[in-house]
């Protein structure tokens, strides 16, 4: 009996040995380390609580053991170059590791005359990142882009002043520059820019005196911004002479044509301007005035996911706002790039292209990455709540453990006293952990319903925001507006207040409270008793839970009050851009009816009609702007139609004719012209189409330049041959533009027919200027096509060359038609145009009818071309005339 005693206490004993080896043993995490392009990092350390216990492999895994997984908190990876994101657990043993590119720096120092230089400020020119300053040892360390190399030709900045690069000298393998400063001895250290080959005009200029400075005629004008970087494709004005900076921010102009009092740059102020008269190089440097542009706020997770999911929504609105509007422009740009000519059109709209594109490509990473935030945001509301849900797993397993210890204790309490009593002492170990797991089971579902409840909410405010941000007339909606929010928060009264910055008022329109829609009201920001001028001066949040005990903090005492007072009132600014555009309220009739979740939501909301009033503001600004250029258009039209010849005056000199006169823009590039003169007693009549550069508001100004220069050849002049004309109307073109001096390359093309009847019929005198002219004779019944010369009126590189005429004689009733290219150039939906031989073919079986009805089929065709959607490509004019 006894050897059965000890047999069974031993067995009873190697069971508890298994039992807690069993329970003591240690578990492996696996996990794997990637970067941002979702790389895997290899050869990085991983830390648990201080103790390396893994590196990473080629592939960015590892692995490691420990006792409980869910209980590890302190988990860090280090990796040259990088730094550790964030970490969380895929499931319940395998972690995953995000780690961020680390800022890549450039060390260096500013010495003159062997001396540290402190106080300077650093920059390397086109790089984004902002200015640093020496310190008392005159070190610097520069922040610059990861994949940036510092090349022979990259240009240090010191005090916005380019280096020359021999005063450099920089050390690829420390990553360390040396800049030294000359001594005082009488120049500046500018920039050693390589020199550009120009053309210079062949003038003799004598040597200059030792006190006097040689200027070469061809002078490079470099252009900075505020951030030193160049300013490319801006619209430089010299005398009245246009010059557009390249990618470089340089032009070129004449040395002595140039001054700053003449320098003008549209929107921007100048700082101040440098000479290098060595390299013959200017330096301008430039300011908008705005103060610089408010930087992007570095967004960091936290526990309020709220908050931050609101902000990231409003971000991504604006960003897709953004893109919209970019996507708008290039489509814009890409139509004018279709239909503009000119190859220096072409090539400024391409950069501008090119910039908008890259803006896009901008726009849309940062979009990526707010939507990377989100779902990063979102993965870890999850990943919190399968750690809960785990954790009460663990507590499940470990009470299941704990059991497991009750029954081995109730057995080995029958061995020993001992044994009974660490089997009570793990009784009441239990039971504390059966309370706790109650609480926290308790906690969990508390917390697991504020996030269900928080999640919805955020769901509500954005649906809320695209609501405020969806019409441009939002005061119409707010109604529904108020609605929505009462959904949310509890708002009897429930507005928004825009900043008229003329009256210096806050008006409010439909404001929603108990008695309905008000439909204005407003108050004056200077008034020290309104809540809503307290909001806005201050441009703070205002919050009262309780008016009648917390108002006195912000309005003076003494007036007397409505009896019926909203007690629960909160307001918030309006802010875009660091501008207070207005304030939102939201009013309860019951004291203590905002939290910290109705304060968040109303911020939120607070982001959106910000952006709401802001386009509200510009939509009405632009509204106004609009309608003021097309009343300036329309009066202009007026203007130009009263250059043309009356269609009274048409009918007294011919027995019939048509005009199809349709202008692209309000006003025109195209003009017709017409003068009856008496020469030696014979009556010359003078017909002329005409063509001008470009269309709109260029082109008229042009019309008025060929129309004036018309009528002064022939009346003024008294020159009726049409070659003569057209070389005067060409010279005069040129002498008007100054193209000999300047790179103005505008022009016009023209046809000019000169009539003058004698016994054996119309004698007719034709010169076109890459303009032809069509006759159809009643005796052939044949329409011919007589060419124009191939040369333009106008344009500084056209070569002078004379130009030619043709004579013809025509009778009664023959037809002369006259046209410029806009007809045979208008594209339908196919992008096929009308062309040259349609046009003659439309002339040819019309010819034979009456002047209007050739001008309806004309009309007929022409729109059933462009039927649709089709934008009218130029200036069309096609004038037919009966002899």
């Amino acid at each position: 009996m006894k050897q059965l005693s000890k047999s069974y206490i031993l067995t009873l004993f190697l069971l508890l040995t298994t039992a807690f080896s069993l329970i003591a043993q240690d578990k492996v995490v696996k996990g794997i380390v990637i970067d941002e392009d979702q790389q895997p990092v290899y050869n990085s350390l991983v830390y648990l609580d201080g103790n390396q216990v893994a590196t990473t492999s080629v592939d960015g895994k590892f692995s490691f053991t420990t006792a409980n997984p869910s209980k590890i908190r302190n988990l860090n990876v280090i990796k040259r170059g990088y730094k550790m994101q964030t970490w969380a657990f895929e499931n319940s043993n395998v972690i995953k590791v995000l780690l961020t590119f680390a800022p890549v720096y450039i060390d260096g120092e500013i010495l003159k005359d062997g001396k540290p230089v402190p106080g300077k400020y650093v920059k390397i020119s086109g790089q984004k990142f902002n200015a640093v300053k020496t310190n008392n040892k005159g070190a610097f360390q520069l922040i610059i882009d990861r994949n940036y190399k510092v090349q022979s030709n990259t240009i240090f900045l010191v005090d916005g002043d380019p280096i020359k690069q021999k005063y450099v000298e920089y050390n690829s393998q420390l990553s360390k520059v040396t800049i030294t400063l000359p001594s005082e001895n009488g120049k500046t250290a500018t920039a050693k820019v390589a020199k550009k080959k120009t053309t210079s005009p062949s003038v003799v200029k004598s040597k200059p005196k030792e006190d006097d400075i040689y200027v070469d005629p061809i002078l490079v004008v470099v252009v900075y911004d505020e951030d030193i970087s160049p300013a490319d494709s801006l619209n430089v004005r010299i005398d009245e002479k246009n010059f557009i900076t390249d990618k470089n921010g340089e032009f070129e102009v004449y040395a002595d044509s140039l001054s700053e009092a003449n320098f003008e740059i549209d929107d921007y102020s100048i700082i101040k301007t440098k000479y290098d008269y060595e390299d013959n190089y200017m330096f301008v440097y430039i300011s908008d005035g705005s103060g610089g542009s408010q930087g992007e706020t570095n967004m960091e997770y936290s526990e309020n996911f709220q908050a931050v999911f609101n902000s990231l929504e409003a971000e991504k609105q604006l960003l897709q706002e953004n893109g919209a509007n970019l996507r708008k422009e290039i489509q814009k740009i890409s139509e004018k790039l279709d239909k503009d000519i000119n190859p220096k059109n072409k090539k400024s709209l391409e950069s501008y292209l090119e910039r908008l594109t890259n803006s896009l490509i901008e726009n849309e990473l940062r979009y990526e990455e707010a939507q990377y935030k989100t779902s990063q945001m979102l993965e870890r509301m999850r990943n919190q709540i399968s750690n809960q849900e785990t954790t009460i797993v663990q507590i499940e397993e470990e009470k299941e453990e704990v059991e497991t210890e009750r029954m081995l204790y109730f057995v080995v309490a029958a061995i020993s006293l001992i044994l009974i009593f660490v089997f009570y002492k793990n009784s009441q170990k239990l039971k504390e952990q059966r309370d706790d797991l109650q609480e926290i089971t308790g906690r969990l579902e508390k917390a697991n319903e504020e996030v269900v409840k928080s999640h919805e909410e955020m769901l509500s405010v954005k649906d809320i925001g695209q609501k405020f941000t969806a019409t441009l007339d939002f005061d119409k909606h707010m109604l529904d507006l108020q609605e929505s929010v009462m959904e949310l928060v509890p708002a009897n009264t429930f507005g928004i207040g825009i900043y008229n910055k003329f009256d210096k008022r806050l008006e409010f329109r439909n404001q929603v409270s108990d008695i309905g829609l008000e439909n204005y009201y407003s108050v004056s920001i200077s008034d020290a008793y309104s809540l809503a001028s307290w909001c806005f001066n201050n441009e703070v949040e205002l919050i009262i839970n309780n008016f009648d005990e917390e108002s006195p903090l912000y309005i003076p005492q003494g007036r007397s009050l409505p009896t019926k007072i909203n007690q629960s009132i909160i307001y918030m600014p309006l802010i875009v851009e660091t501008k207070v555009l207005g304030v939102i309220t939201m009013q309860s009739k019951e004291p203590n009816q905002y939290n910290d979740i109705n304060i968040s939501n109303l911020k939120a909301l607070a982001s959106y009609a910000s952006i709401a009033v802001a386009n509200y503001i510009s939509y009405k600004e632009l509204s106004e702007k609009n309608k003021s250029i097309t009343d300036s258009m329309r009066y202009a039209k007026t203007i130009q139609n009263a250059i043309l010849p009356s269609e009274s005056l048409l009918k007294e000199n011919f027995n019939e004719h048509f005009i199809l006169y349709r202008s692209k823009d309000i006003v025109s590039g195209d003009f017709y012209w017409f003068k009856r003169k008496e020469v030696n007693g014979t009556v010359m009549k003078f017909i002329a189409v005409v063509d001008c550069t470009g269309h709109g508001v260029p082109g008229a100004f042009m019309s008025m330049i060929g129309n004036a220069l018309l009528n002064d050849i022939v009346n003024v002049k008294g020159i009726t041959d049409t070659v003569e004309i057209l070389n005067a109307l060409n010279v005069g073109v040129k002498e008007s533009l100054q193209q000999e001096n300047s790179m103005n390359d505008d022009g016009m093309d023209v046809a000019l027919i000169a009539m003058k009847e004698e016994k054996d019929g119309v004698h007719i005198q034709f010169s076109g200027a890459k303009r032809p002219i069509f006759v159809y004779t009643q005796k052939k019944k044949e329409l011919e096509v007589i060419q124009g010369d191939i040369k333009s009126i106008g344009y500084s590189s056209r070569k002078n060359k004379e130009f030619t005429d043709h004579h013809l004689v025509l009778q009664k009733d023959d037809i002369i038609y006259l046209s410029t290219d806009g007809y045979v150039d208008q594209n339908n939906a196919n992008r096929e145009k009308i062309g040259s031989l349609k046009l003659k073919d439309i002339i040819a079986s019309n010819a034979s009818k009456t002047m209007a009805e050739q001008e309806e089929a004309l009309e007929e065709i022409l729109d059933q071309h462009i039927v649709g959607e089709i934008e009218q490509r130029d200036d069309i004019t096609v004038m037919g005339v009966k002899v």
